[in-house]
């Protein structure tokens, strides 16, 4: 979601939601939250919640999108600073790094919906980047998919 085009009020009552969400994580845990909990730690209605959110999952991976599209947005940055002398790997050192920044988080990593969101997020990411560093690439195909998919492994330390 573009947040230029995104009303403030939408933007806050989804800050308010998940930052609720993730603060309940640190917690209790994930699968012991429930819908009631979020509604009552953030101070909105239910059918607030649900005109924003199918479910507390959709809550959670809500952010991931948003987190996926920072990382972009600052690999992006880093790209165009010093596009030919910047690392290879430059936009996996961002997602180190956002990663880091959110260390406190990593009891969120334990359920399996989690760890499949970022390990989609860390191949799109990885793929995305291999696609625009070789540009015109007349390779083999599954090759390149290879790469990807080592690389995105290594990240997610698996």
């Amino acid at each position: 979601m573009n947040p230029g085009t995104t009303d403030r009020r939408v933007r806050r009552t989804r800050q308010l939601l998940r930052n609720a969400l993730l603060s309940l994580i640190l917690e209790k845990g994930y699968e012991r939250i429930t819908i009631q909990d979020i509604l009552d730690r953030a101070d909105v209605g239910r059918s607030t919640f649900y005109a924003h959110f199918r479910d507390k999952d959709d809550l959670l991976l809500s952010g991931f999108q948003d987190i996926r599209a920072a990382i972009a947005t600052e690999s992006g940055d880093a790209d165009k600073g010093a596009r030919r002398n910047s690392e290879f790997l430059q936009p996996m050192l961002v997602v180190f790094r956002h990663v880091e920044q959110h260390r406190q988080l990593k009891a969120m990593a334990k359920t399996d919906m989690v760890v499949r969101a970022l390990r989609q997020g860390v191949t799109e990411l990885v793929r995305e980047h291999f696609r625009s560093e070789f540009r015109g690439w007349n390779g083999d195909q599954t090759q390149l998919e290879a790469a990807v998919q080592l690389l995105a492994s290594a990240c997610m330390g698996c």
